[in-house]
């Protein structure tokens, strides 16, 4: 018993950085299934689950095939992580905004999977299974645990006292820095969208997000024209992932709205960054 109170201890002591530590896997997890679809790995596992082409083990795999076994591999545990990580902030911030976003990062897991499994599991089975606006909703769903354990964990910080009065701005600067390298990895922009180009694509891109919506969630500091040019670049953002993640067809004037889309988020995050604090210093979020 006072062993298990110990870990207890432990946990809630660290309930930031495993708050932390569990968006670090989601977004990796993220970035893992985004080169799954870019290699064109969704699909080769032969309509078999949990394995793939019919066993469990990855030996004797083809490279693609053991792309999507590595990624089920990967979703599986990082499941598990979810669960703990929303149990751990109840535990320590229960009734706060923390705890909420946690549970509701693993509210949306279930969703995930089903779609996931539609997607490559049960590509045959179900009609349209494995088509761009179910591939869509796949990565949207992992968008939106993505975006609750984001907010959990910046509130956990917060709640535990551990954030400066500088950390939103360094947040927006970061953010418009990512999406500047966001945009200049933009399809075809100046390299070829290889998968590797692809994945740093999103990588810079999920990472702005995170930095500017974690500057939203402190909402300390800020003035108002900050807050109002970080909320435009989000959605600027978001306009440019429906537009590259595979929900309408990539012809030249969707190519270029998405490059418009990308410079006003890189434009509107750059205001953040640089707007006054001083004229509105807003209260921190309610915890």
């Amino acid at each position: 018993m006072a062993s298990l109170r110990r870990v207890v201890a432990w946990l809630d002591d660290h309930a930031p950085e495993i708050a932390l530590a569990t968006t670090g896997v989601t977004f990796f997890l993220l970035l893992l299934g985004l080169y799954t679809a870019a290699v064109g790995a969704g699909a080769t596992c032969n309509e078999t689950y949990p394995g793939c082409a019919g066993q469990l083990s990855p030996v004797g795999l083809t490279l693609p095939q053991f792309v999507e076994w590595f990624h089920r591999f990967v979703a599986m545990a990082v499941g598990f992580v979810i669960l703990g990580n929303a149990l751990v902030l109840q535990h320590r911030f229960g009734g706060t905004n923390a705890s909420r976003a946690g549970w509701i990062a693993l509210l949306v897991l279930p969703l995930q999977v089903v779609l996931g499994g539609t997607t490559v599991t049960f590509a045959g089975l179900v009609e349209g299974g494995y088509a761009p606006p179910v591939q869509s909703l796949h990565f949207f769903a992992a968008f939106a645990i993505f975006t609750a354990l984001v907010a959990a964990t910046a509130w956990a910080y917060q709640r535990d006292g551990r954030i400066g009065p500088n950390a939103p701005r360094t947040a927006l600067t970061a953010g418009a820095g990512l999406f500047l390298a966001h945009l200049l990895l933009a399809r075809d922009l100046l390299l070829t969208y290889t998968a590797s180009v692809q994945t740093l694509y999103h990588f810079a891109g999920l990472l702005g997000f995170a930095a500017l919506f974690a500057a939203l969630c402190w909402n300390r500091g800020l003035s108002t024209r900050a807050r109002t040019a970080a909320g435009a670049a989000i959605g600027f953002y978001l306009g440019e992932t429906v537009l590259t993640v595979g929900m309408v067809l990539v012809t030249t004037p969707v190519e270029l709205a998405a490059y418009a889309a990308a410079a006003l988020a890189l434009v509107a995050a750059a205001v953040a960054a640089r707007a006054d604090p001083g004229r509105d210093n807003a209260r921190p979020a309610a915890e």
